[in-house]
């Protein structure tokens, strides 16, 4: 049976080699290429489920290659080969829309187990209907709220807004959350059956971004064979989601502006215009004031869009979070087999850490742990090299000592899985003392 077809990217001839021959073995469809350019040319005459690309590669980087397969097959599903090294370049891969990364040496079954997955999500989001980021339409399981004092006021603007259909804007590092905290608006919201529709502009090839976004009749352009509606009109009664706004030149901001307004579009090619009842939320990681500064953003839609502007701040800035969202993805990635718990020395490691890619960056690292572990516990050996190091080598800058307490009491809390009882006999204090602590340096646990 075949599981899939995969293109693997790689200018060592060995690794083109195993994977090729043990991944036969296991009923997928794989082709190789020692190069970027080699490997786009197969791509633009062949689909794949799966891309697996080396970071460092001659000519075209796998960087610029991951854009590009972006850019021409966006549902293709890409996993980064790098050096430990590379950690940081992979961290950015994940943020342009590589699913995965995986560092070398690697063992091809951990490979296979990544591609697997990857495979078995695709398969899974193919068949359920409107696809939203990293979660599904009616999935509310999906949804957690963290216990940080920032994203507690986040939620209670989001509780205000999202039954208005006020227009959104959500800032926020890459991989934050931005698409997720949409959807949940959009959930609480009065439209929460209607359609949620999401486009992401850092996507769009400008000269097809009117198109996507408006819709076009039969023969207004070379291949448009057929007329057909934009993303605004497929989200007529309901949510229309655009990440990365930022990226839209100033044309398609002037006209965005006016849809805003008034409500109407007109599809390329076309002179009717049509009226679109949606809510409109959008999102950037951009600073749009100082992108309005340089003139490359209008101030006009700045101002219009940034009535409503939720920012989710990086998961770095936010500690008290880590362990909680990680324990909320193991259970996601383990709900059909035998469940995990996080040992406390990975809890540790994984406040230590600084998470650049955010959220996102901490579900892949669980979700790479779960499926490499081999007893009931997710353990350090099952990290990542460069969380533990980081955990290993972290800097001692002098601290002052309620710092030094907070992370302790951080550390304990970890230690215990948020347990306080057992937290304050760690720390040979009674709880109310430990709970005053808490409410003082305002930890949620």
């Amino acid at each position: 049976m075949n599981q899939g077809k995969i293109l693997a990217i790689d200018d060592e001839k060995n690794i083109r080699y195993l994977i090729r021959k043990e991944f036969s073995l296991e009923g997928f469809e794989v082709v190789t290429a020692a190069s970027g350019e080699e490997g786009l040319k197969l791509l633009n005459s062949r689909m794949f489920n799966i891309v697996l690309l080396d970071i460092k590669l001659p000519g075209l980087s796998g960087i610029e290659i991951l854009k590009q397969i972006k850019q021409k097959s966006p549902a293709t599903e890409v996993i980064m080969m790098t050096g430990y090294g590379d950690i940081r370049t992979a961290v950015e891969s994940i943020k342009l829309g590589a699913c995965d990364y995986i560092t070398k040496p690697f063992k091809l079954d951990e490979l296979l187990a990544l591609v697997k997955q990857a495979v078995k999500e695709k398969n899974r989001d193919a068949g359920s209907g409107e696809k939203t980021g990293d979660f599904q339409k009616g999935d509310d399981g999906l949804f957690i709220r963290c216990s940080s004092p920032a994203m507690q006021k986040v939620y209670e603007l989001v509780d205000r807004i999202a039954p208005t259909d006020h227009t959104v804007l959500i800032s926020g590092e890459t991989g934050a959350g931005k698409d997720v905290l949409a959807y949940e608006i959009h959930r609480k919201s009065l439209r929460q059956n209607g359609p949620f529709v999401t486009l992401d502009c850092g996507m769009l090839t400008q000269s097809l971004a009117e198109s996507e976004l408006y819709g076009h009749r039969k023969g207004a352009f070379s291949g448009a064979s057929e007329a057909k509606p934009g993303l605004v009109e497929k989200s007529n009664k309901g949510t229309l989601f655009l990440d990365e706004i930022g990226n839209i030149d100033e044309s398609l901001q002037k006209k965005f502006l006016r849809f805003l307004e008034t409500k109407q579009i007109r599809r390329v090619g076309e002179t009717m215009e049509v009226r679109v009842d949606t809510r409109i939320i959008l999102a950037t990681h951009l600073d749009l004031e100082e992108a309005v500064k340089k003139g490359v953003f209008r101030n006009d839609l700045f101002y219009r869009i940034a009535m409503f502007n939720i920012n989710i701040l990086p998961l770095r800035d936010r500690p008290e979070d880590i362990v909680s969202l990680a324990k909320h993805f193991l259970n996601q990635f383990t709900a059909n087999s035998c469940p995990k718990r996080i040992a406390p020395e990975v809890n540790e490691a994984l406040i230590s850490y600084p998470w650049p890619g955010n959220v996102r960056e901490l579900r892949s690292v669980i979700s790479k742990a779960a499926l490499m572990s081999e007893s009931d516990s997710i353990l350090l050996d099952d990290l990542p090299r460069n969380i533990i190091a980081q955990k290993t080598t972290a800097p001692h800058r002098p601290k002052t000592l309620e710092n030094m307490e907070k992370e302790h009491i951080l550390a304990v809390l970890a230690k215990t899985g948020g347990n306080q009882t057992q937290a304050a006999q760690i720390l040979c204090i009674n709880r109310k003392t430990l709970y005053k602590k808490i409410h003082n340096y305002k930890i949620f646990s």
